[in-house]
C-alpha cells in the first residue's frame, strides 16, 4: 500500500525528518502565546481528542506559519431543504430536527478524528488532516484517513435517510422525492486560516469537495474528485475492500466544465448501523481497512 499512500507525498509535503525552516529570533514565549490562541479557537472544530491524536505543537506551528496541511474535505448538501422548510408544520420543529442532526453529524465526524468546519444552512463542510511525518507513519496516517472519510460518507447519508429523514417526514405538509442528504469528496493541500475571529479550511479541496456535491445531483451520492477517487477505486478490493465501496468512474458537467468532468461515484454493498453514527461517549468508529489487506 505504499505505492498508494506514497502518491499523496508527491503533491509537496515533505517528511517530519527532513529539514524544515527555523523560526528566526521569535521569542518563545510569543509563540507559546499564539499556540495557545490558535488552540481556543481549533476546539470550535476538533475532534474531541485531538491533543492526543495529532503532534500539537506541530499542527499549531503549521497552521500559525500558513503551511499547507494534506486534508481530506468532505461537503454535504440536504437536497431541497428550502422546499423542505417551506413544507414544515411547525418551523420550530424543524429547527429542533435539523440542530440535532448537526450535532449527532459533529459526533460522527469527530469520533474517527474528523474536524466540523461549518454548517452552512443546507449541509455542512469537514475535513480529515494528515500531519507530515517519517514516510511508513505518513503513509498508514494517509490510508487510515482516506478509510475513514468514505466510511463516515456513508454512515451519514445512511442516518440521514433512516432516521433523521423520517423526523422532518413527520413535520411535513408535503415532502418531494428530491429530499435527501449528498456528499462531495476530495483531497490535496489545504489551508486553516483566520477569517473574521474563526479558523475555517481553505484551497483546493474544499473547491474540489463543493464541485463534487454538485455533481451528486440526486439524493444519497457521494461523489469523489480525480485524486481521492482514482486511489479508492484502485484499492477498493484491496486495502479498502473492508469498507464494502464500489468506485466507478462517469462524467458529470459542473459549473466549471458545462461538457462534464471525471467524477467518481461511491457506492456501498450494505448500510451502516445508526451506531457508526451517534458511537457512545469516547467510544471511536473504526474505519481502517479490514486486517490482512495489502497495504
Amino acid at each position: 500500500m505504499g505505492r498508494l499512500a506514497g502518491e499523496g507525498l508527491r503533491l509537496g509535503f515533505t517528511s517530519h525528518e527532513e529539514d524544515v525552516p527555523v523560526l528566526s529570533e521569535e521569542p518563545a514565549a510569543e509563540r507559546d502565546l499564539e499556540r495557545a490562541r490558535i488552540g481556543d479557537l481549533l476546539k470550535a472544530h476538533a475532534p474531541p481528542d485531538w491533543e492526543k491524536r495529532f503532534r500539537r505543537d506541530d499542527l499549531l506551528d503549521a497552521i500559525i506559519d500558513g503551511e499547507p496541511l494534506q486534508m481530506f474535505v468532505m461537503a454535504a448538501d440536504i437536497r431541497e431543504s428550502t422546499m423542505l422548510m417551506k413544507e414544515a408544520v411547525r418551523f420550530e420543529r424543524f429547527a429542533f430536527i435539523m440542530d440535532k442532526f448537526v450535532t449527532a453529524v459533529r459526533r460522527g465526524i469527530g469520533s474517527p478524528g474528523g474536524w466540523f468546519d461549518k454548517f452552512t444552512g443546507d449541509g455542512f463542510l469537514a475535513y480529515w488532516v494528515v500531519q507530515t511525518a517519517p514516510e511508513d507513519e505518513y503513509n498508514e496516517a494517509f490510508v487510515q484517513a482516506a478509510g475513514n472519510i468514505v466510511h463516515t460518507a456513508q454512515s451519514l447519508i445512511d442516518f440521514f435517510h433512516r432516521r433523521v429523514l423520517e423526523d422532518f417526514r413527520n413535520n411535513s405538509r408535503n415532502l418531494s422525492g428530491g429530499v435527501g442528504l449528498s456528499m462531495g469528496l476530495d483531497a490535496g493541500p489545504g489551508y486553516l486560516v483566520q477569517i473574521g475571529g474563526e479558523l475555517t479550511v481553505v484551497g483546493p479541496p474544499v473547491v474540489g469537495a463543493v464541485r463534487m456535491v454538485n455533481a451528486a445531483t440526486r439524493p444519497r451520492e457521494i461523489m469523489a474528485n480525480i485524486f481521492l477517487g482514482e486511489r479508492i477505486r484502485a484499492e477498493q478490493d484491496g486495502v479498502y475492500a473492508g469498507l464494502g465501496v464500489t468506485v466507478t468512474r462517469e462524467h458529470r458537467p459542473t459549473k466549471e466544465y458545462p461538457r462534464g468532468q471525471e467524477v467518481y461515484a461511491l457506492t456501498f454493498e450494505h448500510e451502516t448501523p445508526d451506531e457508526a453514527v451517534e458511537p457512545a461517549e469516547g467510544e471511536r468508529v473504526d474505519a481502517r481497512p479490514r486486517e490482512g489487506s495489502e497495504r
